[in-house]
């Protein structure tokens, strides 16, 4: 009788609670404070993009729009309102492709997030630096800029996954081997690039049904077609959203990481959809802050380290988040065998009774 008591208090135990939203969040910002280091990539990134040269294309850009109008010329004959049509349509190519053409820099795909380093610069898309204009070199054809638009986003995952290992040895180790890094990186990265494909495989799939759904959408009423795309690209993120952690973390592989992802979404829904919410929204809100210097202010240089810190403990806060509702789920998993086994067990002692 006192076994049976013993058993049946065992298999009641349960395991210990997963830390919630905001205890994640915050251990991501100790996991930072203990090593600061982990910052340095997105920072020195983000300086570079800044103050270093940048790579335009412009020229390439300028052809392409100038092949553009030839095609939208207006023909003989046309009526009024289609030759306005025309003509309103050229005008917003121009302020469109003039306006890229002026402020993107190629060097920004270096910064490949949410798959690599997060970065403040990359999507500003600066003009000026403090003291003088940054200098620009220019890609002159398609073929070079597509080559340096590969090679860039290639070298942005490897710098990803060397930012990303650093982060999960501190969550998981609280230390930081560099030379562990530095083994683990390669794979990291192999596996990063194969999400990457992925990842740009599913958006191309489901672009098409998605545009088409829009356009219905917004022949009811043009709010509708916005919050229809963007629902469906929330809940991939949800879904999926945890793969990167799986494979850094955990060291799955890629199809393995992904159906972690989504089985652990799908115990915990509400608590990571929670947490993403409240990432992009202090993520996006301190970004808005950080970028209120002008480009050509040194006070620039404070909105780009406190990007590096905040990006990077958040980041961190959800590696945190992965880490302990991971243990919770295995221990949760592991629990349901064990009380089948107690229930066998104090089944077959009734019946010898």
């Amino acid at each position: 009788m006192v076994k049976s008591k013993f058993v049946t208090a065992q298999t009641r135990k349960m395991p210990a609670p997963p830390l919630g939203i905001i205890a994640s969040i915050a251990s991501g910002f100790e996991t930072v404070s203990a090593r600061l280091e982990l910052i340095l990539l997105p920072l020195a990134l983000d300086l570079f993009l800044w103050l270093g040269p940048h790579l335009s294309v412009k020229a390439v850009l300028d052809q392409s729009l100038a092949l553009l109008l030839s095609l939208l010329a207006t023909p003989a004959g046309v009526d009024d309102a289609t030759a306005q049509s025309l003509a309103a349509l050229r005008q917003q190519l121009k302020v469109v492709f003039t306006t890229y053409g002026e402020r993107f820099n190629l060097f920004s795909r270096l910064s490949t997030a949410p798959l690599g380093l997060p970065s403040l610069i990359g999507g500003r898309g600066v003009l000026l630096a403090p003291g003088r204009p940054p200098a620009t070199w220019f890609a002159d054809s398609a073929p070079e800029v597509v080559l340096f638009f590969v090679s860039f986003s290639l070298l942005g995952l490897f710098l990803g996954a060397l930012y990303f290992g650093g982060i999960a040895q501190q969550v998981r180790d609280a230390r930081l081997s560099w030379r562990l890094l530095l083994q683990q990186v390669w794979g990291d990265w192999a596996r990063l690039t194969a999400l990457t494909t992925v990842a740009c495989m599913v958006i191309a799939l489901l672009s098409l049904p998605l545009m088409l759904l829009a356009v219905l959408l917004a022949l009811i009423h043009p709010l509708l077609a916005g919050f229809a795309v963007s629902t469906v690209a929330l809940w991939l993120l949800v879904y999926l959203g945890f793969t990167l952690h799986g494979i850094i973390l955990q060291r799955r592989g890629l199809f393995g990481a992904l159906w972690d992802s989504v089985r652990l979404a799908h115990v915990s829904l509400s608590q990571t959809l929670t947490l993403y919410t409240a990432v992009i929204f202090i993520y996006v809100g301190l970004d808005w802050v950080w970028g209120l210097p002008a480009d050509d202010s040194w006070l620039l240089l404070i909105g780009v380290l406190g990007h590096a810190v905040v990006a990077t403990a958040l980041v961190a806060g959800t590696f945190v988040f992965y880490k302990d509702r991971y243990r919770w789920w295995l221990e949760m998993r592991q629990r349901v065998p064990a009380r089948t086994q107690a229930r066998r067990d104090g089944a077959n002692r009734s019946t010898r009774v």
